[in-house]
């Protein structure tokens, strides 16, 4: 009887706790399910359907079955199709290469004519969004153009429309033989050819794309472990006896901002050597962008941390908000699932956290070889993230002296 008398006292005890620290209240029933209409909504759109490649599109044969079949493209809520200006595969290919676009298609011959009208431009960073623009496409000639589809059915079936003679057949007999041996593949079909842009670098574009990814998810993670100290230091008294100093907490916070951007490049450096000898990324030959952009992450980490932590009361409310932004921010900005493959406004959203403006600067230095124009507003923005969070930090500290 005591014994469940003190079990209840205790569930009392910690109920009364957990009810007087509202932001813990919030962070435990309320953040979960936020979390799961975030995740769901990553997740879901990265699947079937719903995947909506951006698409870079020229048509250069200009007929009036190429125009239905643009014009249908254009008008597909299936996948998201731009007009290029000027209209010319240079001017796809730089938009594929630079990003800008998942896939490209290039309309070079009348899809009603023989041959194979379509080339399919693709990053292989993106290798998914080739074959789905290639069902979207077939999808959209088949609504648009069907007296097209059917004139090539026809035009295939031509030979075997009317009696095989003996000679006729054994060719036939030879053709399917073949074909069980060695089947087409499926990526060109008859309508499609395939150009896969940078495919002679070395290392994968998967590869640079998951070691920014894992760079700045694991970044946050020390950091924030790293950041935490600042509760420990409340805890136990140190900080009142520094904020009773002459100097303060100020260069505490700014010894743990530059020991955690430090700790930051040095993680870096681990993950991308390890890329450059197992999978020949070519991390040495882009070192002089590869370095600010790693300074750069390792910046917006370190700031974020501080200046997260710096708004917690407890070491608790701490460790669970540090947890649910990470997760948050990694499932949105890419770090678990490529943002090309999440709906639109999810995309928009991305830009927002700091995991797709690294991915996209990594991944631009290292697979396609940007220049600086095109990867120091990344650092920019970076840079301000970090800072904004330090001078967040430094700011809480000053006023909690008064």
């Amino acid at each position: 009887m005591i014994r469940l008398e003190m079990t209840l006292a205790m569930v009392r005890v910690m109920a009364l706790e957990l009810w007087r620290d509202r932001a813990a209240l919030v962070m435990t029933f309320l953040l979960p399910p936020l979390v799961f209409l975030i995740f769901s909504s990553v997740f879901a759109g990265a699947t079937g359907e719903d995947i909506k490649p951006k698409l870079a599109m020229v048509d250069l044969a200009r007929t009036e079955t190429s125009g239905r079949v643009a014009g249908a493209l254009l008008a597909s809520s299936e996948i998201r199709a731009e007009a290029v200006a000027p209209a010319t595969v240079e001017a796809v290919r730089a938009l594929v290469k630079s990003g800008q676009a998942d896939v490209g298609l290039v309309i070079r011959a009348d899809p009603a004519g023989p041959g194979r009208p379509f080339l399919i431009i693709a990053d292989p960073a993106r290798a998914v969004a080739a074959p789905l623009t290639q069902a979207r496409m077939q999808q959209a000639m088949a609504r648009a153009a069907p007296d097209a589809v059917l004139r090539r059915s026809v035009d295939q079936l031509a030979p075997v429309l009317t009696p095989l003679t003996p000679a006729q057949s054994a060719r036939l007999d030879a053709a399917a033989a073949a074909l069980k041996v060695k089947p087409p593949a499926v990526t060109g079909g008859d309508l499609f050819d395939r150009e896969d842009l940078l495919g002679a670098k070395k290392g994968g574009a998967t590869i640079a794309y998951y070691g920014g990814a894992v760079m700045i998810l694991f970044a946050l993670f020390s950091a924030m472990q790293g950041a935490l100290g600042l509760m420990d230091e409340r805890r136990t008294g140190v900080a009142d006896r520094l904020l009773a100093g002459v100097a303060g907490m100020g260069p505490v916070v700014t010894g743990k901002f530059v020991f955690l951007v430090g700790q930051g490049i040095v993680q870096a450096t681990a993950i991308f050597a390890t890329a450059q000898i197992v999978y020949g990324v070519a991390v040495l030959e882009h070192f002089g962008l590869w370095l600010p952009t790693t300074l750069a992450a390792a910046v917006c980490a370190a700031g974020l941390a501080l200046g997260l932590v710096s708004v917690c009361r407890t070491r608790e409310q701490a460790q669970m908000l540090s947890t649910f932004v990470i997760l948050v921010l990694a499932a949105i900005g890419g770090s678990m699932v490529p943002r090309f493959l999440m709906p639109a406004w999810l995309q928009t959203v991305g830009w927002f956290t700091p995991h797709a403006w690294v991915i996209d600067a990594y991944q631009g230095v290292l697979w396609r070889d940007a220049p600086l124009s095109q990867v120091y507003r990344a650092w920019g923005v970076l840079t301000a993230a970090g800072l904004g969070g330090l001078a967040l930090a430094q700011t809480l500290v000053r006023l909690s002296r008064r």
